[in-house]
């Protein structure tokens, strides 16, 4: 990955862009999209980041990534000062224990800590337990000595995320909170910085969505509106070489071995014979992973709206997703920004997606 998309993916990766707040993270993008004279920026009505290249070419190609991430909002604030949260999207409870937070307060950060029981005040069987399966049963501490004062720093609603940072790991390897799925985000708009400039043949329109992980929101209407008749999601997937077990409900991933090509009921056989065909070319070996639903990922958005689009799922294996400490392979998100780009580059003007027909 060269210096100029590494510095784009840490700073990305260092904005909070909790579900319905990710406004700071677009912004990092359109800027970066700007400066590389990518035309049609646009941020719309529900929040997506939008952009297109050769808008006037009949076959529209959308691909999407978007920029939210699990967080939370301060719920509850009682009379000793002390927060209480709900969930943006799949937080795992358990995890919170002791973790820092970072709330987006009334004049800038705020930061506080999930407090924990001291163990000298348990019972043997308290410890059995010492992690809380409620979010309801997790207090925020911010420092603030009473309700009001916390009022003074915080409001019901105000957003935050667990406040873990960027972590390079051996190989080329990084773990970080949010990489689900600011790695799609920041695959897309680099496809966008790539191709700027170059002579395609098809309109191609890049959506960075919001609000994907409490109903794939903003891919749903992007897509209504841009109507593509090709989607490309880029997402993570789950990598399974840590936890083996995993591998007989989500197959063989492994960090380190390239791009993740979903195959199954969703995902358009001739297109994914199209990417296949692309990461031949350009010797970039390819995972495929096996998915009998697809409701999970944007997707499903595009193959679902209107008429429906011809879709294929491109993801980078993270291992430890929705955790603090997600993890992945800066050589397979490089990987797969080349990848999406090469797939990109072979599509013909006119490309006959349908079945043969009777």
């Amino acid at each position: 990955m060269d210096k100029q998309a590494l510095d784009l993916l840490q700073k990305l990766v260092a904005i909070p862009t909790p579900t319905g707040f990710e406004y700071d993270g677009m912004a990092l993008l359109a800027d970066y999209l700007k400066a590389a004279s990518v035309p049609g920026l646009q941020i719309d009505i529900h929040g997506n980041l939008r952009a297109c290249l050769n808008p006037a070419a009949p076959l529209r190609v959308m691909i999407e990534g978007h920029c939210d991430e699990i967080g939370f909002m301060v719920q509850h604030i009682d009379d000793d000062g002390f927060l209480y949260m709900c969930a943006l999207g799949g937080v795992t409870v358990p995890l919170l224990a002791a973790e820092r937070i970072v709330i987006q307060g009334k004049t800038g950060p705020v930061y506080g800590v999930f407090g924990v029981r001291p163990p000298h005040l348990m019972t043997a069987k308290d410890r059995e337990k010492v992690a809380p399966q409620e979010i309801k049963d997790v207090t925020v501490d911010i420092g603030a000595k009473s309700r009001a004062d916390a009022l003074t720093l915080v409001d019901l609603g105000s957003p935050a995320v667990v406040d873990a940072g960027w972590r390079t790991l051996a190989n080329n390897r990084v773990a970080c909170r949010g990489f689900d799925n600011r790695a799609g985000a920041f695959i897309v708009t680099e496809v966008m910085r790539r191709l700027a400039g170059e002579q395609l043949n098809v309109a191609l329109h890049m959506v960075a969505s919001v609000q994907e992980e409490v109903g794939l929101v903003g891919g749903i209407t992007a897509a209504y509106d841009i109507d593509p008749h090709i989607g490309f999601c880029v997402d993570v997937t789950f990598a399974t070489d840590a936890q083996k077990e995993d591998r007989k409900v989500a197959g063989d991933i492994r960090i380190g071995d390239g791009p993740v090509l979903g195959i199954g009921p969703t995902y358009h056989t001739k297109l994914n014979s199209l990417v296949l065909g692309a990461a031949e070319q350009q010797e970039i070996k390819v995972q495929r992973q096996v998915r009998s639903r697809g409701t999970g990922t944007c997707a499903w958005a595009m193959r679902m709206s209107r008429s429906g689009a011809a879709v294929a799922q491109l993801s980078v294996p993270v291992r430890y997703i929705h955790s603090p400490v997600e993890l992945l392979s800066l050589d397979d998100t490089a990987k797969t920004v080349d990848l999406l780009c090469a797939a990109i580059r072979t599509i013909p003007a006119a490309l006959d997606l349908y079945p043969k027909q009777p």
